[in-house]
């Protein structure tokens, strides 16, 4: 097989996956169909080094990554943090809700290695993800990336459906209250001008060579910063903080990767690659991890009720049970597909575009934080602390 047709094999099963979700609305989500086409295909007919063949190697993977983690820090909307700082602490707190079931009754039941591995997962995603195979990469342990892969698709499968039934119970009885005149559009956050001038004035040269030249500095830095800590610290943790950092005084633009042109060039390969690890998983292997992992989904997300529970608790007013459950799921899916979710689901209860409109400006940015609170930080931070505990295991 030539490098070019393993390349078109690769982004046909990338654009499936897209094409799929796309179709089914997210009902079928689109890692998952990326997945199965890849396990099945491992399985069946696909080479074991379609991706190397591809030429989609580690360095590639690496480049992808610390511009992603950067470039996620930098989409941050800073003004509406501030203001939505309940929401923050719900997100933290269904991360906290997740480590005291799953590092408890998880271990006790799965063993350390396979709660480990999935722990930070669940509390986000992707931004986990890389530090997980960073860890794997280091100690040489590619089934602590597969069973962070499954753990994936399984908080998917749980999360679409149940963020879905939560948000519409809350967008009906904001229906109410906006019947009832008790509840008004809000305005959004106003970002104030920031940063340091003369980064500002360099802003104007945005052409995309610019632009990831602004990466590669805090890719340089966070790699450095890695190294004075010993590799305590993931480069990745650094990426994120620089990312942030850079942000703030303005020497990185906002969503900085979409600018340059190359958000979908990196993400698209940095998932062909983390997928190609199927290729040394057996089809009892898989069965056998996605069960486990499914049990264990179902252990956070009851960790994630009791937190949302109290948070309504403490909180009241909008944050309802419902509305911190919401906010507590984003861990499962994080941004785009928690704007997505939401919309849907205000669509699918509310006739009125006006009213839309009222309910939209109150939900929407508190699932859009916490997605962000959840993905881009928290999980990442665990994901960096749990490292040197799943490397121990080795």
């Amino acid at each position: 097989m030539s490098q070019w047709e393993a390349l078109a094999i690769i982004l046909l099963i990338m654009a499936l996956g897209d094409i799929l979700s796309k179709v089914s609305k997210g009902k079928l989500p689109s890692a998952l169909v990326i997945v199965l086409c890849f396990v099945i295909g491992y399985w069946t007919i696909l080479p074991g080094d379609l991706i190397t063949t591809s030429g989609i190697s580690t360095g590639v993977y690496n480049i992808c990554s610390y511009f992603l983690i950067a470039n996620m820090a930098t989409s941050i909307p800073l003004a509406e943090m501030k203001r939505q700082w309940k929401t923050i602490i719900v997100a933290v707190m269904a991360v906290a809700g997740i480590c005291a079931l799953g590092l408890t009754v998880g271990i006790l039941i799965f063993g350390k290695l396979l709660v480990f591995s999935t722990i930070s997962g669940f509390a986000g995603g992707s931004g986990a993800l890389m530090v997980i195979q960073e860890v794997s990469q280091r100690i040489g342990a590619e089934e602590i990336v597969i069973m962070a892969l499954i753990c994936g698709n399984v908080q998917t499968l749980i999360g679409y459906p149940l963020t879905g039934v939560v948000l519409r119970r809350e967008a009906r009885r904001m229906e109410m209250l906006c019947d009832s005149g008790k509840l008004s559009l809000l305005e959004a956050a106003k970002e104030n001008d920031y940063g340091w001038k003369p980064f500002v004035w360099f802003q104007q040269f945005s052409s995309p060579a610019v632009l990831l030249f602004k990466l590669g500095i805090v890719t340089l830095l966070s790699g450095w910063l890695s190294e004075l800590t010993g590799g305590a610290i993931s480069g990745l943790i650094f990426a994120l903080i620089l990312g942030f950092l850079g942000s703030l005084c303005g020497f990185l633009e906002p969503n900085i990767l979409a600018k340059a042109k190359c958000d979908g060039f990196c993400f698209t390969f940095l998932l062909a690659y983390l997928f190609s690890l199927f290729s040394a998983v057996t089809p009892s292997l898989f069965v056998t991890y996605f069960v486990k992992i499914l049990i264990l989904a179902v252990i956070v997300t009851l960790g994630m009720a009791i937190a949302a529970l109290i948070c309504s608790k403490i909180f009241g007013g909008e944050f309802t049970f419902d509305m911190c459950m919401g906010i507590c799921f984003t861990c499962y899916h994080g941004f785009p597909v928690n704007v997505a979710l939401t919309k849907e689901a205000i669509e699918a209860v509310v006739s009125d575009e006006e009213k839309r409109a009222v309910i939209s400006s109150h939900m929407l940015p508190k699932m859009l934080v916490g997605g962000f609170t959840s993905v881009t930080f928290v999980s990442v931070a665990l994901a960096n602390v749990i490292a040197p505990f799943l490397a121990a295991l080795y």
